[in-house]
């Protein structure tokens, strides 16, 4: 999350002028590290899946009073202070420290995000430590914190480890998470079933009501432009939860599903989109079935993933979709310039159709281009 995002999410929680269950307001840094620990671990244990954040310089009423320099803590002590501490199963709760400004006043907002490794809870306790307990599980209910001498109730304990199995979410992302181990899967000619959930099922079929003279144009960046459709039903208990085309490419050297149409800059008149690409976001069940279907062992595989991965742009979520297609609306004569270098590039474009095979060409320039200018973009932000 950049600056502007994250000032933005943080003046919209000290508007409400009370604490919540993600969030947390402290009119100054705590004095000791026994109470910073155990507040990361509250939040750090959460049943939701949202980021959370302890938000210093402000009164528990939602009064800015600013963070004073003489006992302000920096990212790189925080971190020490979580290096330091034995975690059970070494699991470490990950968090960042921003200083932004709101109302001429600077804040502190520690983030501890979101994850899947809980419950969080120490192995053994510091010599430092009077009252934070190994192997107690803290969390937070609300906008209560467990006491620092107490444990969590059995029923908050239960629902974290069913958050850590994923038990806690509909059944399409328990499979989305579950495509992230492949060992968990086995096939059985056109289905893939998880053996352990057996009732979580990919059923996969041939689509047959496609235009096989013209595909769309990372077709034509493979060494063979012959392709295909293919039909993905992601299933539970029989019941279809989602459905995905898949475009298998290069003579069947590759498949993936169909990636998304993104756009990003305007005309002269500020009305048309100037550059048309395709893209994927990381944190989608897009790019997991993706990942899921690729076999990196697979030489000619490998080499045809590479070739529609140029021309095609990869995204860590929407948030930098976003970000990326606010860049290129102001770097628009710049990405033009690009274009004009991509278009250098040579593509076999096998098709009669001569104002499709130029706009596949553009295209391809286009994703060249893009994904040029999203390496720029990241060095330049991230």
């Amino acid at each position: 999350m950049n600056y502007i995002n994250i000032k933005s999410k943080i003046k919209n929680l000290i508007d409400r002028k009370s604490e919540g269950e993600y969030w947390d307001f402290k009119q100054e840094w705590h004095k000791d590290n026994e109470r910073l620990l155990h507040d990361i671990l509250c939040f750090a244990n959460t049943v939701h899946d949202k980021d959370c954040y302890l938000i210093i310089g402000v009164s528990d009423s939602g009064e800015i009073v600013g963070v004073g320099e003489e006992n302000r803590r920096r990212q790189a002590d925080i971190l020490d202070l979580l290096s330091n501490t034995v975690f059970a199963g070494d699991n470490i709760p990950e968090v960042r420290l921003d200083t932004i400004k709101i109302e001429g006043k600077e804040i502190d907002v520690l983030t501890i995000f979101n994850s899947y490794n809980v419950p969080f809870y120490l192995k053994t306790r510091g010599k430092k430590y009077n009252n934070i307990r190994e192997g107690y599980i803290y969390t937070r209910i609300g906008d209560r914190n467990t006491p620092i001498n107490q444990n969590a109730t059995i029923q908050q304990i239960e629902m974290l480890w069913k958050k850590r199995f994923g038990l806690t979410q509909p059944p399409l992302l328990q499979i989305a998470k579950r495509l992230e181990n492949k060992l968990e899967w086995s096939q059985n000619e056109n289905t893939y079933y998880n053996i352990y959930k057996p009732e979580f099922k990919l059923e996969v079929e041939y689509d047959d009501e496609y235009d096989r003279d013209a595909g769309e144009f990372y077709v034509y960046s493979q060494r063979n432009s012959r392709f295909m459709y293919k039909n993905l039903k992601i299933m539970c208990s029989g019941t279809v939860l989602k459905e995905f085309q898949l475009v298998v490419l290069d003579s069947g050297r590759y498949e993936t599903p169909v990636p998304r149409w993104g756009f990003a800059g305007y005309d002269e008149w500020g009305h048309n989109h100037k550059f048309t690409y395709k893209y994927f976001l990381k944190d989608s069940i897009d790019y997991k079935l993706q990942q899921f279907l690729f076999d990196e062992e697979n030489e000619e595989e490998v080499y045809a993933k590479r070739r529609f991965d140029e021309v095609v742009l990869y995204f860590e979520n929407e948030e930098e979709k976003s970000e990326f297609e606010f860049y290129v609306e102001n770097k628009q004569d710049l990405i033009e310039s690009y274009i004009v270098e991509a278009d250098k590039r040579y593509y076999k474009i096998d098709i009669s159709n001569e104002f499709y095979a130029k706009e596949c060409k553009r295209r391809l320039s286009t994703g060249l281009t893009l994904n040029r200018a999203l390496y720029e973009f990241r060095a330049l932000y991230k």
